[in-house]
């Protein structure tokens, strides 16, 4: 059956129903095969394609999505995609797919996605956040950090939450006020209010709730011109909620079935009663019929505007006023008034139709002050007692004279006037009470309602509020530990809840933050309960293998190669690991073919091709070593090993000054590296800039009192500046902590000859022997010449080269 020249909607909808159903549940083939069929049924249309493109996005069939998308760019979600597989094909790319959504800004630049995805519901175009944080890759990706950043901050303005945007945010070494990024954006602000007809289905306080209906219900349901019948047409305005009296005193077309008493309602029911009263379902109270009703059909039957609002004026009187009530000692005459002797004949309704309709701008404001002081004259009327008898006061707010009124209100005017002369005289102050009454009932009734300010929701706040604390305590350890300020980032992580802090992927952090530290027994203990809590996780196993390998722990590191192989074989943490593995073992040939596959399967894995430079370094390949670092910091700028790894190269090769710019690089990158520091020195020793060297290795024993590198860096060069008794101290700390180190006792028996005690000299150059024989014999050349001078220089003894060969 041929296709239809028109794509017929509800066919559209029925493939893309399919389409998603099996994205959701993982349903590749079937979600390719209808995309497919999508695109043939309505090949114009760019929704189709861009399901189709999603489609093969996420079967990794990069170049054909970016085939696919490239002619249809003004969409933003084939925009969207496209960018993504220029990112994950690279080789340049990123340029065009950056340019692909910058082209069609003006249909994201404004969107948000804040809360349009639900368990049901989702959005299917991407919003400003995450097309700004894709921006932000793919310009990381080029290099340009500056444009990079603009775009992360762009992101997470509009989305805290966006994790990505945040860690990218971070990897490009700009300084972060971490606390002011993790706060409610615009869009959450106002997910959180909410409208006070609303209210009952939030979290908004009882109080506040009850005042509002009880407001509410002060207005609408005790309007003396609002129905009270069971049979409400639907055009009332108190039926639809309106809040201004005037608008449903002119705008209402219901017609009056019969004239009847109103039943009162209290005026401080709650906003139950309220949404029962809208919802129309519940019967109203059974209303009593006056003799007036009852008198004439025809009498019911009214068609001009003045006339209804006679009729429902004269409702007023039986139902709860607005204001509050006095003594119920009225009179029942008001109920039994018979309006029909003077409207009863057509004639006479037709006449004053007419006569409205060409007078109704006028007698519209003549005829609402009129209402509104009669209204006010019955309702006090509530608070006659048997004093008063005056009615000279019934026209107390001016108003209108008889011609300017209606003749059925004239009538009715009349009637109360002869009503108000059988009562006793009132006083003066019962007048002045009655007009401020009628005032104020008047203004309430004319009043139109304030605007309903947006309330609060209190559990969407503290939702957001909880999950904003949440995510700034990661935030702020995740930036810490980026920076290598790792005791700051153990606090932040350690202030996370147990059930959150117990994630591996938390647990890796706090142990890298330990290899930082080079506390390597603490950041094992770590990553063996991530092993535990998941045992099938290869990320960042490629440090945990590192960390064995400093402890030299070849058994361990083995089992965990061969247990990670065995698992992926297609994870370059795998191979990494396998690669450390044999890098102990001084296997450095077989290293190297597990590094470079390690770097074949990831080529933005940094990590790997510095530990190919290292193996390159032990094979005495220099070149070839430079090659791997430089493809490291390629990888990653900020991958303070590859800086460290180019600087031991050059210094190998006698180039001192290019090695002190490589390890000054890497020292910025990582200001709280002792180690790094120390390679700073090192080379100004070399360059026989002994004050440089000492104001170096100061700084490193004072950023790491503990390291045993820093301190004997600087014992050597205080011996070599014959500052003996300073270097005596700094040898003595060193003992204690490392007691069992030869090139230590090695180096206290030369200092002991300089200051000539025999003695101690012999004894701590028979340590030394004792605890590396290999070196034998030239300890005892020093043992042998204790009586002669020692002409101490830095390069004299291949004993300080066991701790030159840092790793």
């Amino acid at each position: 059956m041929p296709s239809p020249t028109s794509p017929q909607p509800g066919t559209v909808a029925q493939f893309r129903a399919i389409i998603w159903h099996s994205l959701d549940n993982g349903l590749l083939d079937t979600a390719l095969f209808t995309a497919e069929r999508l695109i043939a049924f309505d090949t114009k249309s760019a929704d189709a394609v861009h399901l189709f493109a999603l489609c093969l996005f996420r079967d990794a069939q990069y170049r054909q999505a970016e085939a696919l998308t490239k002619n249809w760019l003004k969409h933003v979600g084939c925009a969207y995609i496209y960018a993504q597989c220029c990112l994950k094909l690279g080789g340049g790319k990123e340029n065009s797919g950056i340019s692909a959504l910058e082209g069609c800004k003006r249909s994201w630049g404004s969107s948000t996605g804040w809360n349009h995805h639900t368990d049901t519901d989702r959005k299917s175009l991407p919003d400003a956040a995450a097309i700004q944080c894709m921006i932000g890759k793919l310009w990381h990706a080029l290099g340009d950090t500056k444009k990079a950043v603009d775009a992360y901050v762009a992101a997470v303005k509009v989305n805290p939450f966006l994790w990505e945007a945040f860690t990218g945010l971070c990897n490009t070494g700009v300084n972060l006020r971490v606390n002011n990024i993790f706060k409610q954006s615009q869009e959450m602000i106002e997910y959180c209010k909410v409208m006070p007809s609303q209210a009952n289905t939030v979290g908004v306080s009882a109080e506040e709730t009850a005042n509002r209906s009880r407001y509410a219900t002060e207005n609408y349901q005790n309007d003396p011109f609002t129905s009270t019948t069971q049979n409400r047409d639907r055009s009332d305005l108190s039926y639809n909620n309106h809040p201004s009296f005037f608008n449903r005193l002119n705008e209402a077309t219901g017609s009056v079935s019969h004239l009847e008493t109103p039943t009162a309602q209290s005026s401080g029911s709650g906003s139950h009663d309220f949404l029962a009263a809208n919802g129309m379902n519940d019967k109203p109270p059974p209303v009593r019929k006056t003799r007036a009703a009852a008198a004439d059909p025809a009498t019911r039957k009214l068609t001009s505007r003045s006339t209804r609002d006679n009729n429902a004026e004269m409702r007023r009187p039986n139902s709860e006023p607005l204001v509050p009530a006095a003594p119920a000692r009225r009179s029942t005459r008001l109920n039994t008034l018979k309006f029909g002797s003077k409207l009863g004949t057509a004639e006479r309704e037709t006449r004053l139709a007419a006569k409205e309709r060409e007078r109704e701008q006028k007698k519209r404001a003549a005829s609402a002050r009129m209402r509104t002081n009669l209204i006010g004259s019955v309702a006090m009327g509530k608070e006659k007692d048997k004093d008063r008898g005056s009615s000279e006061d019934v026209n107390v707010r001016g108003n209108p004279t008889s011609r300017h009124r209606p003749s059925s209100l004239n009538t009715a005017c009349d009637s109360l006037r002869q009503h108000k002369r059988k009562e006793p005289p009132e006083s003066s102050l019962t007048r002045v009470a009655k007009k401020q009454m009628s005032d104020v009932t008047s203004k309430t009734l004319h009043a139109p309602l304030p605007p309903a300010k947006p309330l609060t929701d209190k559990s969407r706040e503290e939702a957001q509020l909880c999950l904003l604390d949440m995510y700034k305590k990661f935030g702020n350890g995740y930036f810490s530990l980026n920076r290598y300020h790792c005791p700051e980032a153990l606090q932040a992580f350690n202030a996370l809840p147990a059930s959150q802090r117990d994630t591996p992927r938390i647990q890796c952090l706090m142990g890298k933050a330990y290899y930082e530290m080079a506390q390597y027994k603490e950041a094992e203990q770590l990553f063996v309960k991530v092993r535990q809590l998941d045992q099938v996780r290869t990320e960042d196993m490629e440090v945990f293998s590192t960390i064995l390998w400093h402890q030299r722990k070849d058994v361990d590191l083995s089992y965990l190669a061969q247990e990670l192989i065995a698992l992926d074989r297609s994870s370059p943490e795998s191979w990494c690991a396998l690669g450390n593995c044999f890098s102990l073992q001084r296997d450095h040939d077989q290293a190297l073919k597990c590094f470079k596959r390690a770097t074949q399967l990831n080529p933005k894995l940094a990590y790997a091709f510095t530990l190919q430079g290292h193996e390159h370094v032990s094979n005495e390949e220099y070149e070839k070593a430079l090659v791997s670092y430089r493809n490291a910091v390629a990888a990653d700028n900020r991958h303070y090993n590859a800086w460290y790894g180019l600087g031991k190269v050059y210094e190998k090769m006698g180039k001192y000054e290019v090695a002190e710019k490589h390890f000054r690089t890497a020292a910025k990158i990582n200001p709280t590296n002792a180690v790094l520091v120390c390679c700073v020195g090192m080379v100004l020793e070399k360059m026989k800039d002994f004050d440089g060297a000492l104001v170096q290795y100061n700084n490193a024993v004072n950023m790491s009192p503990k390291s045993s590198l820093s301190r004997f860096k600087k014992a050597r060069i205080l011996m070599s500046m014959h500052k003996y008794h300073e270097a005596l101290q700094e040898l003595i700390i060193l003992k204690d902590l490392s007691p069992n180190e030869a090139t230590v006792h090695f180096s206290l028996g030369r200092l002991y000859k300089s200051l000539r005690d025999k003695g101690l000299a012999i004894k701590h150059l028979t340590i030394a022997l004792n605890l590396d024989p290999k070196a034998g014999h030239l300890i005892k050349d020093v043992i042998e010449n204790l009586d002669e001078d020692d002409n101490y220089s830095v390069e004299d003894s291949e004993v300080y080269k066991l701790l030159d060969g840092d790793q």
